[in-house]
């Protein structure tokens, strides 16, 4: 009977961690909903953001030290967009080995180059750690909310870090949201801006009727909108990644709870054969007796 004991409290087990795994999955399903409500509306202001700069451009050709390239790349800063708290499935993971394939990508684009790191979340600074790599800052303590991340105060000094020359290039990695079931751990290049990334779809000829004013003039405004655009596009990569974290635990948390229903029910199946196997075993004994008592 030492077997039953151990079955009856395997399932018990595993029946509790089922509760878990399904409240969490709901949790995180609910949490997706808004994160994915706060992508949409990001990604729309960042293409308002980019249609007004192609407003400003048209004929004329601007320049802004965002935009110009340096002659030779010496050092490269990366920020890094990831999580604070695990199971969410293969999404850290993930965005550690987009890590660590940028760095051998920027090794081998610019050779001898010093790269820089700054850290949004917990676990891509344990990544660091754990394969001894250094970084410059990290901040740990994210709040679950993206629009209480410090992406202004980061953007601000990763900003003037490149207007002091102190990098060359900047990169963004985060984990790019497509669908529940969809999102891709990518690197893009954020200093110096690339136009080609900047491109938005044209207008409709009914939507671009009129004539667009801009005070107080058109330089002032072009130097103003392409800060903006840089902070535009963090602020996006962070409620992608935000929202590919909530996608990837209610997925993980699903295939858990499904795991427990199905080891639940072979344990169940377990259970029963061998208490029947008992009872038989005793009825055959209780037989036994009585025929010997004849």
């Amino acid at each position: 009977m030492a077997g039953l004991k151990e079955i009856r409290r395997r399932l018990k087990s595993v029946k509790n961690t089922k509760k878990i795994t399904s409240a969490m999955k709901l949790v995180a399903a609910a949490k997706l909903r808004k994160t994915q409500e706060a992508v949409v509306r990001s990604r729309a202001y960042t293409d308002a953001l980019k249609g007004v700069l192609a407003q400003l451009e048209g004929g004329n050709e601007f320049t802004h030290p965002f935009l110009e390239a340096r002659p030779e790349v010496k050092r490269v800063r990366v920020l890094v967009l990831g999580a604070n708290r695990g199971l969410c499935g293969g999404f850290n993971t993930n965005v550690n080995r987009k890590v660590d394939a940028l760095y051998k990508e920027i090794a081998t684009k610019h050779p001898g180059c010093l790269i820089d790191t700054v850290i949004l979340g917990k676990k891509p600074a344990e990544h660091y750690r754990r394969i001894g790599r250094q970084y410059l800052d990290a901040n740990e303590t994210l709040s679950d909310d993206p629009t209480n991340w410090p992406i202004q105060e980061t953007c601000q000094n990763l900003e003037v870090d490149f207007l002091k020359g102190e990098f060359d290039e900047l990169y963004v990695i985060y984990t790019r949201f497509r669908s529940a079931i969809s999102m891709v751990a990518t690197s893009e290049r954020l200093l110096p801006l690339d136009k080609e990334n900047l491109a938005v779809v044209k207008a409709s000829p009914e939507e671009t009727t009129g004539i667009t004013t801009f005070e107080p003039n058109t330089q002032r405004v072009f130097d103003a909108v392409v800060p903006r655009i840089v902070r535009a596009i963090v602020r996006q990569a962070s409620f992608d990644t935000k929202a590919s974290e909530h996608a990837s635990r209610m997925t993980a948390m699903d295939n858990a709870t499904k795991n427990a229903s199905e080891l639940i029910h072979a344990l169940t199946l377990k259970f029963n054969k061998l208490r029947q196997t008992g009872i038989t075993s005793q009825l055959l004994d209780i037989v036994g007796g009585a025929e010997a008592l004849k």
